[in-house]
């Protein structure tokens, strides 16, 4: 058995969100999981999550594994270690990482090197030209799957397979922004959402907590399908179970038509204003004229006012199951709405883990 780092043995964290993700796998994982810990720098042992669970084949487009880790983790092995930017042990600059999984078949460690800057990316934040960036660690943080830099085609790719989910975040958190970006869908097939991108929140720990966290905290994000259905979200812990956690989304889905290998060209907008939160977006073909109308728009003025709001995000982009696809051509930049969230407006949230099934 080995533990195998998604990014390698060295790596480069700045500060894009409130956790450091390192992403693995534990090659040839022997259930149970007896002990996984990992200790940073001179701190104490701290527990994370090793999925122990085979993927016996569930649909996860039209269903979820029944896992602690929720749509986290799919396959054997697999695991997402999170160290808070808080966390005492963590240093600017240099960081060593030691981990250790006890298994059925005894106990194996990995380490890792990596440099952490706690200085946010100010806005702009342009990804127009990838051409000095030497490799996807400077471009943006995984949070979920994996993501490649084709620096000869000016792109972020996917990895393959995504399942569940994928989010590389790019920018740090900010208020009011604006995204533009460029996307093709390589295959329809097979996907549940094929993107487009988020403004992320963080994650929460579940209810209780198991050493990973599964709740999703969006204030925007922007959702397409293969069968042509879109779809604005905001969420606070979404698949956490805390009795605070909250979701609004497009239901039913708004219509657009959409062509495997096609170039789009998207406009998604994040909009903190009257104490409300905002998500709208709009895609077409790139080969068009921009739309004047917005495809969804969703707002959080009807959310209950004793749970938690978002006050800042940061950028990503978001892709959940399916082949890989390609984003390109994008900047992130402050955003002044001239017609900001008014109350009234926003659709019925759910409320816990009450939501339709199509959700």
């Amino acid at each position: 058995m080995a533990i195998r780092l998604t990014h390698g043995a060295r790596q480069q964290f700045r500060y894009r969100y409130r956790d450091i993700t390192i992403r693995g796998e534990v090659d040839g994982l022997a259930p149970p999981v007896r002990r996984a810990v990992y200790r940073l720098n001179e701190g104490g042992n701290t527990r994370f999550y090793v999925e122990q669970i085979p993927d016996d084949g569930v649909d996860w487009v039209r269903a979820y594994k029944a896992s602690p880790a929720e749509l986290r983790c799919r396959h054997l092995g697999e695991f997402c270690l999170e160290i808070g930017i808080g966390d005492d042990a963590l240093r600017v600059g240099a960081n060593r990482v030691l981990l250790e999984v006890e298994d059925a078949r005894g106990t194996h460690a990995a380490a890792l090197d990596f440099d952490w800057n706690p200085r946010p990316l100010p806005l702009p934040v342009d990804l127009r030209d990838l051409g000095r960036f030497d490799d996807i660690q400077e471009v943006g943080q995984a949070v979920d799957g994996a993501f490649d830099l084709d620096r000869k085609q000016n792109l972020i790719r996917s990895r393959a397979p995504v399942a569940p989910d994928a989010l590389l975040v790019l920018g740090s958190p900010h208020g009011s922004q604006e995204a533009t970006y460029a996307v093709r869908f390589l295959e329809l097939a097979g996907a549940k959402w094929l993107g487009l991108a988020d403004f992320f929140v963080g994650l929460e720990d579940g209810e209780p907590p198991r050493g990973i966290k599964v709740g999703w905290s969006s204030a925007g994000m922007a959702a397409v399908g293969p069968a042509g259905e879109a779809r604005s979200f905001i969420a606070w812990g979404d698949h956490s179970g805390r009795p605070e956690e909250w979701a609004v989304a497009t239901d039913p889905p708004a219509r657009v038509a959409l062509a495997r290998g096609a170039l789009y060209r998207v406009r998604h907008q994040l909009a903190f204003a009257n104490g409300i939160t905002r998500v709208r977006f709009r895609i077409w073909p790139a080969v068009e004229p921009e739309p004047g109308s917005w495809l969804c728009q969703e707002q959080d003025d009807r959310v209950p006012a004793d749970r938690p709001r978002h006050l800042a995000a940061s950028f990503g982009l978001f892709q959940h199951m399916g082949l890989p696809i390609e984003w390109s051509d994008i900047l992130v930049v402050a955003h002044a709405p001239d017609d900001p969230p008014m109350p009234g407006t926003g659709r019925t949230p759910f409320l816990g883990r009450d939501r339709p099934g199509a959700f």
